[in-house]
């Protein structure tokens, strides 16, 4: 346990006096004796503290000795670190525009325009213009923000534009699949906005964003002919990369017709039995290359310069087949292998449907063939795909050779975005060394772009691997961060690094690195489309705005207050007789049944059915309040949120309620063996605190505003599956546990109103404008 306290004077905003406790159990610690801090003691530290936005220091009392530290952080909420002072300015050049006739009649408008987009770092440039409407299709290799790429294309394209065009339509790929589509409907405005005489509030509503659709053929030959008309080819041969993420890199644009790059890179490996701590340092060369529509060859070596990997002194001792734990083997086979050499084919069947299909060397330890499908709702708030891939494992050394290893995996993923940023995402399937399971992912994107996230996977492979054991599996988990790149440097880039804190050595739960993640592909150009207007820096510059909301803003604990008070309202229009007298009925008539529910729990108590339906209906209650926390704060979806804070609410209620009747009715519980008639009223004793069933009563508050907000009373039925497992447990008589969903439905009932009240602006002022006057109004009654 670890708490403290913060005091800055407000003349000196950057100093602040600190006060904090430290209650952590050194002793516990590994090494704590060699380390000597053993000896620490549990109190207090004291400190003065200079705090700036990317840095600070501070100097503090604690343990008895007095210590300087000076630390770096990060502003993730922020949306840049380091001003972009080397960015490219946007196209503002002045050109002549010709008129339709003109532009039809010489092809060379449209090669300056393409040359001029081509400049800028667009790629997969196709033009075409008809009655008024200037299109293009393309992609961009540096720009991180697919509004702002498209805001600099948009740009361009006036520049160069027919004098009678009307509307622009730009349709946006990420690599090379086409993800939205953008039409600008008033192309004056558009220029006044781009010359600063005009707002993005005014802009956006004439603006359309959707999906894009599938891309015709036609698209296919206009981007051929854009580029036969283009006089000045893409430039051949490699140079050393000066706008890129890395400390060094060479780059090739048009070798042998595909994209050549060579860079250095770091891989970071922790846990492992012989070593906290192994590194590889390597350089790495990378070949791309379209082979015809949709259809690219990519190509990938790796030269290791120096690594302490294959230090590794303990052999892997996993039962599973070693789809990972034999890493420090491939390390130390060879130096300089072939880590990827495949084929990749792409979809786009219909809009917001995509698809994958590979074959070849997929990573450094698996080939194989396979594919992936991807689907997009139309809001952008979650997806679905499905990857198989049968793969078979790559011997050591790292080209063309394999082990006799062979299997098919198959993970369905369901990926669901809340508000502030987080996404999380269910994956089940076939894993790498043929176990089945189901891996939770939670991540949260911040403004700067950093995601920082954690996986756990629950598997039937009953890993034993140490720290784990034949009662005692070990399951598969970690975290990870991605960073973009372009937050840190002075241009814009799409370069991203990341990492992950896992034990590496491990073969449970593992998948094949995927040859192109449809998902993860498309992931972040469809949250930008859907962030506020899909127009975020779409002007190269901040000019995010806000429609005003009354009432909205409202603030933890402040309404929850609110809401109680709606609950009290809500609660003094029933009729509490009656529903005392049904409560009571109901709870006295599943007494009969308690000792025989008691009988047959403790007959199959060794069951392993028995154990593991008690295990999953205990962990119902901690499920549900655990999604209602998430559900609560995703303020994307009204009603989904106040369902889960009326959710929360309820809980919160139950546990007190449920614990304080415990200990005043003090019946025992079927273990203490002393009958289902014996009470101990104010007990503090556990055996004498059975009445009512805390599970239950938490787990039916939390699923009652659900139940009754989306008309789902099966919910009710999932709520149920406590009571069965308080009973089988034989923690609780029967009889308990329904007492506890009686109690917990009320309160549940009770949250839920009181939300609704507060949504409906019942219990806070509300703002009235009228013809001549601003009144503010609260109606009491």
């Amino acid at each position: 346990m670890f708490g403290g306290a913060r005091w800055s004077p407000r003349a000196l905003p950057y100093w602040s006096l600190v006060a904090e406790y430290d209650a952590y159990n050194y002793q516990q610690d590994y090494g704590a004796e060699l380390s000597g801090a053993a000896s620490y003691k549990k109190e207090a530290a004291f400190g003065v503290e200079y705090r700036r936005d990317l840095w600070g220091a501070k100097a503090f009392a604690s343990h008895g000795e007095v210590g300087f530290n000076a630390y770096v952080q990060l502003p993730l909420e922020r949306r840049e670190f380091v001003p972009k002072v080397n960015e490219p300015e946007p196209y503002t050049k002045i050109n002549p525009r010709p008129t339709e006739e003109q532009w039809a009649e010489d092809p060379g408008h449209r090669a300056r325009l393409a040359r001029a987009l081509v400049e800028q770092d667009y790629r997969s440039v196709s033009l075409g213009y008809d009655n008024g409407r200037l299109e293009a299709v393309l992609a961009n290799t540096r720009i991180s923000s697919m509004p702002r790429a498209i805001g600099r294309a948009a740009r361009t394209m006036l520049s160069f534009a027919p004098l009678e065009v009307r509307e622009l339509r730009i349709t946006y790929l990420q690599g090379s699949l086409p993800v939205a589509t953008y039409t600008f409907i008033n192309t004056p405005l558009l220029q006044r906005y781009f010359n600063g005489m005009a707002s993005r509030e005014q802009v956006a509503p004439y603006v359309a964003i959707e999906y894009a659709a599938p891309l015709e053929r036609s698209e296919e030959s206009d981007r051929k002919e854009t580029l036969a008309a283009f006089e000045e080819p893409l430039p051949e041969g490699i140079v050393m990369q000066r706008q890129g993420a890395d400390i060094f890199a060479l780059r090739g644009e048009n070798v042998l017709g595909g994209r050549l790059r060579v860079r250095p890179g770091l891989s970071v490996f922790f846990n492992d039995p012989s070593g906290a701590f192994k590194y590889e340092l390597y350089a790495l060369a990378n070949y791309s290359r379209p082979l015809a529509r949709q259809l690219f060859f990519q190509a990938e070596t790796k030269l290791t310069l120096y690594e302490t990997v294959s230090d590794v002194t303990r052999p892997s001792n996993s039962e599973l087949p070693h789809v990972r734990s034999d890493v420090a083997e491939y390390k130390k086979a060879s130096a300089f292998k072939l880590t990827r050499l495949l084929v990749n084919r792409f979809y786009h069947p219909e809009t917001r449907v995509y698809g994958r299909l590979s074959a070849g060397i997929y990573e450094e330890m698996f080939s194989g063939v396979g594919g992936q499908a991807l689907y997009l709702p139309r809001d952008g708030k979650w997806s679905a795909d499905l990857a198989v891939d049968w793969v078979r494992q790559r011997d050591f050394e790292g080209w063309f050779g394999h082990f006799d290893y062979r299997t098919v995996t198959s993970i369905a993923s369901l990926n669901y975005r809340m508000a502030q940023g987080i996404t999380a995402t269910l994956r089940a399937g076939r894993f790498l060394a043929k176990d089945e399971g189901v891996r939770a992912e939670v991540k949260r994107r911040f403004a700067s772009g950093f995601e920082v996230g954690a996986w756990y996977t629950v598997t039937n492979g009953n890993d034993i691997t140490s720290p784990g054991s034949p009662s005692n599996p070990y399951y598969d988990k970690g975290v990870f961060v991605s960073m973009p790149l372009e937050t840190l440097m002075t241009h814009d880039s799409q370069s991203l690094a990341g990492f992950a804190l896992a034990p590496w050595t491990r073969d449970v739960g593992q998948m094949v690195i995927s040859p192109g993640d449809l998902a993860r592909i498309v992931e972040r150009p469809v949250i930008q489309m859907h962030t506020r207007d899909g127009l975020v820096r779409f002007g190269d510059r901040d000019d995010d705005f806000d429609l005003p909301m009354l009432g909205a803003d409202r603030r933890w604990p402040d309404f929850v207050a609110q809401d109680l008070f709606g609950a009290g309202r809500a609660a003094g229009g029933i009729d509490w007789v009656r529903s005392s007298a049904l409560a009571a009925a109901g709870t006295l008539g599943s007494a009969a049944f308690d000792d025989s529910a008691f009988r047959y729990a403790d007959k199959h108590r060794d069951k392993e059915w028995m154990k593991n339906f008690v295990d999953f209906g205990d962990a119902l209650p901690l499920a549900a309040v655990a999604l209602s926390g998430i559900f609560a704060f995703d303020d994307s979806r009204p009603r989904l949120a106040d369902a889960g804070i009326a959710a929360l609410e309820g809980s919160g209620l139950a546990l007190l309620a449920s614990s304080g009747l415990k200990y005043a009715v003090g019946r025992a519980r079927p273990t203490a063996g002393e009958g289902r008639s014996e009470f101990d009223p104010f007990s503090s004793d556990d055996a004498f605190q059975s009445f009512p069933s805390r599970h239950t009563t938490v787990m039916w508050a939390a699923v009652t505003p659900y139940a009754k907000e989306f008309d789902m009373p099966w919910l009710y039925g999932v709520a149920a599956l406590t009571n069965l497992a308080r009973t089988g447990s034989r923690e609780h008589w029967f009889s308990d546990t329904v007492a506890g969903s009686f109690i917990g439905y009320a309160l549940g009932h009770l949250t839920w109103e009181g939300r609704r009240e507060s949504r409906r602006g019942k219990n806070t002022p509300a703002v009235a404008v009228g013809p001549s006057s601003v009144a503010l109004v609260w109606d009491l009654q």
